[in-house]
Parts: C-alpha cells; structure tokens; sequence
C-alpha cells in the first residue's frame, strides 16, 4: 500500500510540473494588457515583505562576441524552467515579461539596465530579480555572473559566478541554478533536487535553435520560429519545449502547414547556421580526439 501511494504521489508531482513548467512563449492580447495594467496602476503597486514572487530577466552579453547572443534569452529561459518546478516560489512566466519590457519601449531585447531593474520588478509584482552577464575572452573562457536583488530595499542578495567553456554550458547553468536556490534560502526535497539535476538536452545545437525559436517568436517572425523549433526537434526530438513551442504556435494559427514554412526550414536547413559555427568553434578547441563528444553535444554531470 505504501508503495502505491509513494508511486502516485511521484505521477501527482511530474503533472504539477508540467503544467507549471509551460505557460506559452507568444505574447498575447492578454499579456499586453497585463503590462499595460501594470503601467496604469505603477505609482500604487508595492510588494509584500513576504512575496516569494520570482522574475528572471534576460542577461547581458557583454562578451563582445554577439554568437553569444542567444544566451541572453537562452540563460533566462532555463532558469525559468528549473525554477518554475519549485512550488516554495512564485515565478513570473516570460511572455508576461516579455510584454511589460515592449511597454517599456526596452525593444524585443528587453535587456534591462541596473538603475531600471527595481522598477521591473515592482511592476512585475515580484520580490526578487534574477538577471546577470555573460562574459567571454573567448568561447573556450565562457563565464556566467548571475545577480540576485530583492526589490523592495533594492539590496543584491548575492553574484553566483561560473566560469568554463561553451560546450559546459548547462553544467554552469544548474551550478547558478543551485546557487540562487540557497540565496533564495528554500530548501529543496531529494526528489527535486534529482528533478533540477536533469538537463533540458544534451545537444547544444538544438538548444541553440530553440533560443533562436523563442527569440524569433518575440520578434513576430512566426515561420522563422517554427523553422527553428523544427530543426531543434530533428537534432533532439526529445527537446519538450521546442515541441511545445512548435504546438503553440500551430493552435494560435499563426503558422500552417504551407509551402512557406517548408521553404523558411529548408533555408535553415542549407545554411550554415550561427548555431553550428558556435559550437563548432568551441569544440574544434576542446576535441583532442574524432570521438571527443561528438558536434553539439554537451558535457553534463548529473
């Protein structure tokens, strides 16, 4: 009998997880009027002392090498899904944030500067704010500086930093991840610390594509983003959120089965993407050997 109840307990927890890990990546009507709201009422907005409300902000690369780009949103979006499986926090979906950085007038980039990151966060009704750099020499010297503040004194709380290579890049993410956990101070069970361990893909190059998807996807470049979506799938057809992403915008009927969408694939497909030529890179630096790894896949301890 114990065993029965241990076993749906597991299959209640993956289906909370589930639902609470995908809220959508196309910013709605409904999104932009939440943000709009947001801006009417600013001068009453306030946040309580005991919010254990999250909002991720997308990082700076100040790498000086735009191939690093992607991560911007590419980090944000993985702490968002690692971070959404904790039910001891409250995190903002993205697209809500997405839609307050365009009232904003922040761009489709929505890189938020210090001085403009508490009023965010007020806005965005949260207690804390996760955002960060990206920091390179090279692609080899990849490092990761990740801030914590809490809004209302406007105190950062901590700056997890990481450093290593490309091809190490969801090792350094969950090493953040857990980071900002204990700053955090919520203590995790053993179940979903296992759960935080697992990677969101062992190829580096659809992960990349499914950055590009959701950036895409921001832009309003649909087809561009199920093109991208559907790259991501043929590299690792068990990459869930670029599954997710590619149903999303299929039942808004922003995409279609048309001749369009094969001939934006087939044009990703032909080229030489960005994607490729990152990891490439990195990996022609690293492989000492023709089975080091392989092209577009990523050293991951867990």
């Amino acid at each position: 009998m114990k065993k029965k109840v241990l076993s749906l307990t597991g299959i209640l927890f993956m289906v909370l997880m589930a639902s609470l890990l995908w809220a959508g990546q196309v910013v709605t009507e409904e999104q932009r009027l939440w943000a709009q709201n947001a801006l009417a009422q600013e001068k009453a907005l306030g946040v309580a002392a005991g919010s254990n409300t999250v909002a991720v902000l997308y990082f700076h690369n100040k790498s000086g090498k735009s191939r690093l780009n992607p991560l911007q949103k590419g980090l944000a979006f993985m702490l968002m899904t690692d971070l959404s499986r904790l039910e001891q926090i409250q995190l903002l979906e993205r697209v809500k944030l997405q839609a307050l950085f365009e009232e904003l007038d922040l761009g489709v980039s929505g890189l938020v500067d210090a001085e403009t990151a508490p009023r965010v966060g007020k806005l965005a009704g949260a207690r804390y704010l996760v955002g960060g750099d990206i920091l390179a020499s090279d692609l080899a010297d990849l490092g990761i500086r990740s801030d914590l503040l809490d809004v209302p004194d406007e105190s950062l709380l901590g700056q997890p930093l990481r450093e290593g290579a490309l091809s190490e890049l969801l090792d350094l993410e969950k090493q953040i991840l857990f980071e900002i956990i204990a700053l955090l101070e919520v203590e995790l069970s053993a179940q979903q610390k296992h759960e935080l361990e697992k990677p969101l893909t062992a190829n580096i190059k659809a992960l990349f594509n499914l950055f590009y998807a959701i950036d895409s996807t921001d832009r309003g470049q649909y087809y561009r983003a199920q093109a991208y979506y559907q790259k991501a799938l043929r590299q690792d057809p068990e990459l869930r959120p670029a599954q997710e992403g590619l149903d999303e915008l299929q039942s808004l009927n922003l995409v279609g089965s048309t001749n369009r969408s094969k001939e934006m694939l087939k044009s990703l497909e032909e080229k030489t993407s960005q994607t490729d030529s990152v990891v490439d890179d990195d990996t022609k630096r690293r492989s000492k050997d023709p089975g080091d790894l392989g092209l577009g896949q990523i050293r991951v301890n867990w």
